[in-house]
């Protein structure tokens, strides 16, 4: 299939997100001028992550997320984009983060990512105004991965 094809039906698949009772609040999408053909359109790697996100607590949440997170992504070889959900009946946030490959995003050592956490975590403390020592104010519920071609 033309890249540019399977990138547009991509998106037309995305647009049907969110199901009912989820609220989309980041839609960091694929950064317009990607090379389709070095990314690789076969297979789309969606890493899916859900974390405890009181709804007094929601805001914080997505500042830090935009602090540390957006940044981050944004300079990761094989990143095309990420959404930011709101499941208010769970209070949980559900992070759909959609990579070229699977390679791509294993490939980033886990200290890099342990790093970027730590650095989310005390965003998110400071905005809460939480003492440093405290644990993550939101804590990881669900980790998993799809693939989508």
């Amino acid at each position: 299939m033309d890249p540019d094809l399977q990138r547009d039906s991509y998106r037309e698949c995305l647009r049907d997100l969110p199901p009912d009772g989820l609220e989309v609040l980041i839609d960091l999408d694929i950064q317009e001028g990607t090379d389709t053909q070095t990314v690789g359109w076969d297979v789309v790697v969606v890493e899916h992550l859900r974390l405890q996100v009181p709804a007094d607590a929601q805001q914080a949440w997505i500042q830090a997320e935009l602090q540390t997170w957006d940044p981050w992504l944004l300079q990761q070889k094989g990143f095309l984009g990420r959404k930011v959900l709101w499941d208010s009946d769970r209070q949980e946030g559900v992070l759909l983060i959609h990579w070229a490959n699977r390679q791509d995003w294993k490939s980033i050592p886990p200290q890099v990512v342990a790093a970027i956490q730590e650095d989310f975590e005390a965003a998110a403390k400071r905005i809460l105004a939480l003492p440093a020592h405290n644990e993550n104010p939101f804590p990881l519920v669900y980790a998993g991965e799809t693939r989508v071609s």
